[in-house]
């Protein structure tokens, strides 16, 4: 049953211009697309359209129906998302649907970023790529960081890059890196089991906060290099197309443009470190005056927060009324505030 509330467009000013964010695989969460779908009948359509897409774009053997499990039965979800692989391209699937389901109620992109993986799905808004084949680009990434960056994995620490090259320093790990800065105060590290841990260890012998992400391989990091060209070779024959609208790579540190080699540009991501807050101010200072969460939960919007003081939020999946019933935040703009969270 549509619900009545939910009205993003009406909480927007006539002259606003939308960044819609990306997350990448850090994101933690299960995609609420039914409490999506139910937000009006072409918001539903647009949704299952994507899943279908989506699945097409899934081997044959092995997979569960996104259909079922993020939208029928999502109760599912859980159980299948044990099967590696799963948990990843939900997401893809999700931020995807949000995007659509988002022009459905009359909210347009001006811009888009991605971070990290979430790159994928921010070219697909972009129409640089097909859904179908961005799906396939995400299980060919995900089976090419498990097989070449298994024995690793990434941790958030609730510090600025500085401090957290300072923790490094003290665990006595140079084999972790900062793979991410999401915010002023928000960095991700990536590194092998036993130096990660001996890093979130000695960050929370300083008081700062630290957590292991639901990342199980290296990724942003100098060990994987041959890993990127291994995904370039795999992925370099899905057709590019004209970019719709800016996409602004936090890897890059640029929007790119059609002359860029946006194949080459997603393989980059597997090796070079993403800085995000440096993204967002750009796009704020291009134009874009709401940013907007396409995916689960509302971490980007809270590095957006950080990163540009008095940045103006849209978070669906986390701030729209829940199947038709209202939910924590029914308005769905947000003001600035004091968020740490990120991923």
């Amino acid at each position: 049953m549509p619900s009545s509330r939910f009205r993003p467009a009406g909480e927007l000013k006539p002259d606003d211009i939308c960044a819609f964010l990306f997350p990448g695989t850090g994101s933690a969460g299960v995609p609420d697309l039914p409490g999506l779908a139910a937000t009006g009948r072409a918001a539903a359509r647009a949704v299952g359209d994507v899943l279908d897409a989506v699945q097409e774009g899934l081997p044959r053997p092995g997979w569960p129906s996104l259909r079922s499990i993020l939208l029928e039965e999502p109760a599912e979800y859980r159980a299948a998302a044990r099967t590696p692989g799963v948990a990843q391209l939900a997401s893809y699937a999700a931020s995807v649907a949000v995007d659509r389901a988002l022009r459905t109620h009359g909210v347009h992109p001006g811009f888009a970023v991605g971070q990290s993986f979430g790159e994928i799905a921010a070219l697909v808004c972009a129409g640089a790529f097909a859904i179908t084949d961005g799906a396939r680009m995400a299980v060919s990434v995900v089976g090419v960081l498990a097989r070449r960056g298994g024995g690793g994995g990434m941790g958030l620490l609730e510090a600025g890059e500085d401090d957290a090259r300072a923790v490094i320093e003290t665990a006595g790990a140079p084999e972790v890196v900062v793979a991410c800065l999401n915010a002023p105060s928000v960095t991700v590290v990536s590194g092998p089991e036993k130096p990660l841990e001996a890093v979130l260890d000695a960050a929370r012998g300083r008081g700062v906060n630290a957590v292991r992400l639901a990342v199980p391989y290296l990724s942003h990091h100098p060990a994987m290099a041959g890993a990127d060209d291994e995904w370039y070779a795999m992925i370099r024959g899905f057709p590019q197309r004209p970019l719709e609208l800016p996409v602004h790579s936090p890897v890059r540190g640029r929007a790119y443009h059609d002359g860029d080699d946006l194949h080459r540009a997603l393989a980059d991501c597997i090796v070079r470190p993403v800085r995000l807050p440096d993204t967002l101010r750009a796009v704020h200072e291009a134009g874009a005056t709401v940013f907007t969460e396409a995916g689960t939960g509302n971490a980007l919007c809270q590095c957006a927060r950080l990163a540009v003081p008095g940045a103006r939020t849209l978070a669906p999946l986390r701030d729209h009324p829940r199947h038709g019933l209202t939910g924590k935040a029914a308005s769905g703009i947000t003001p600035a505030r004091d968020g740490r969270d990120g991923s």
